[in-house]
């Protein structure tokens, strides 16, 4: 038998597997980069998440108030049904002056007893809160419409149309504002 061949190549340097300690920091560096960015876009969705939860309730709660002052009277001298329309020449309307007749929420008959109301729960047509709105505010504003808005809406008289406006503020969030032409009917 032959003796076997020698196949020793001497002492060369073989590298040994793994990673060297420059690129494991490399390597966690590069992680640590990565996963802040992804923590703050996680953190910003998390944060914002409900926002249209509540704006689609503010919403909500604003057509619900329409809704409430929309079904009243024009006008406190107006007779129910609307006709004759309170007018310089019929039943005069009343002023901004008188617009609070000291009626409670239950007894609000016309569009101008909602002036200045500011409801926090904001309340039914009845005066009992609404449920699910509980840190909800909710602030109404009635006045007579400006010259300038009568004579682009084509009316005769700064009395024949009401501007109605509706803050709604849900908690922790910053005002919507919502705002209806009511016109003598």
């Amino acid at each position: 038998m032959r003796p076997a061949a020698n196949n020793h190549l001497g002492n060369v340097h073989r590298p040994a597997a793994g990673f060297s300690l420059v690129e494991m920091v490399v390597t966690i560096l590069i992680i640590s980069i990565a996963t802040v960015g992804i923590s703050s876009s996680l953190a910003f969705g998390l944060r914002h998440q409900s926002d249209g939860i509540w704006r689609t309730k503010a919403v909500a709660l604003a057509e619900a108030y329409f809704e409430e002052i929309s079904a009243r009277r024009y006008d406190e001298n107006t007779p129910n049904g609307g006709v004759p329309a309170c007018s310089p020449t019929t039943t005069s309307c009343s002023t901004s002056a008188n617009f609070d007749d000291g009626e409670a929420r239950g007894d609000f008959d016309d569009v101008d007893d909602y002036n200045g109301i500011s409801d926090m729960p904001p309340q039914d047509a009845t005066g009992a809160p609404r449920s699910g709105y509980t840190n909800y505010r909710v602030s109404v504003d009635v006045a007579y419409a400006t010259a300038a808005q009568v004579t682009a809406l084509g009316l005769a008289d700064t009395t024949d149309a009401k501007i109605i406006t509706i803050r709604v503020t849900p908690p922790g969030q910053q005002d919507m504002t919502f705002t209806l032409l009511r016109s003598n009917f």
